[in-house]
């Protein structure tokens, strides 16, 4: 049996890094190959008795996608952290299994045909407004509804997308967002941070989509959930993508968690931009300090 860890991490975070838990991995049994790039991804083969859930709960990891690659051996890609760290840690039979393990996982994960049913970017692109608000998103939106030819990444983007607003795959989006703010420099900044949604048109809907997201997000951003800071006082018909329309009339503002907070709003898709727009203003006129909108997508 041979074991090794292979760690590149830039000096000024190996602190931050906790590099000591890719070597504690070490102490669990089985056999495994675990690599991680230093956009955050990692990709594993291990056997049926390494832990390898118990090794993403202690390290608030999200696999994102796990199967069956034979009889005694699990396949799988998922999300790590922001630490620019790249690298990998196994234990296997011999140096040919290892061989083998490492051209598996390049084959299946980094080669052309590599494309998950969800896409895991998580970095932001800075949309500047008309009025000169800067806003962030991660995917380019395209709605599959419209009469134009779309990729398949688009429509692994509109898949994630429907699958939040249905209020389901909220732990994946909170690790995307997590990964994408936690290398921004406004996280960086900010005082007393906390983390908003701005509300879907019910209280059904609200909770579906934001409760689970906002409370795993703010864990692993280590800041306040403000869930609740504006909650739904009566449902109201969805007005997504429209102008005119007064779309915070509905809305319930609890100052007690936006006096002198730096507020991260977010939201699904950025389309017109109204709701975000009316809720922020909102939020400034209540006593936020600053309030920057975050979003999974932007409608093009």
């Amino acid at each position: 049996m041979i074991e090794n860890s292979i760690i590149s991490v830039d000096a000024g975070q190996v602190d931050a890094s906790s590099v000591g838990r890719y070597f504690r991995m070490h102490d669990k049994p089985g056999e495994f190959l675990l690599r991680q790039n230093d956009d955050g991804d990692f990709y594993f083969i291990c056997s049926d008795d390494f832990p390898i859930e118990e090794v993403c709960d202690e390290n608030e990891w999200y696999i994102a996608h796990r199967a069956r690659f034979n009889d005694r051996l699990s396949i799988g890609i998922g999300l790590a952290d922001h630490f620019r760290l790249d690298g990998e840690v196994y234990r296997a039979p011999d140096d040919t299994v290892l061989a083998l393990w490492r051209d598996i996982l390049t084959f299946v994960f980094e080669g052309d045909a590599a494309a998950p049913f969800f896409p895991l970017t998580s970095h932001f692109t800075e949309s500047v407004q008309p009025d000169g608000d800067v806003c962030y998103h991660i995917h380019d939106y395209v709605p599959v509804s419209r009469d134009v030819k779309v990729t398949p990444h688009d429509k692994r983007v509109a898949n994630l997308v429907f699958r939040w607003k249905e209020g389901k795959s909220g732990v994946l989006i909170a690790k995307l967002f997590a990964l994408a703010i936690s290398r921004m420099e406004f996280f960086r900044v900010a005082q007393n941070p906390i983390l908003i949604p701005v509300p879907a048109s019910s209280r059904e809907r609200n909770t579906a989509r934001y409760a689970l997201f906002c409370g795993r997000l703010s864990r692993y951003l280590k800041i306040e959930d403000g869930f609740c800071a504006v909650w739904v006082g009566k449902d109201r018909q969805q007005l997504k993508g429209t102008r005119g329309h007064n779309k915070i009339a509905n809305l319930v503002f609890h100052k007690e968690y936006i006096v002198g907070r730096d507020i991260f709003l977010v939201d699904d898709i950025f389309t017109t931009g109204e709701s975000y727009r009316q809720v922020k203003r909102k939020l400034l006129d209540l006593g936020a300090l600053s309030v920057v909108g975050l979003f999974l997508g932007k409608t093009v």
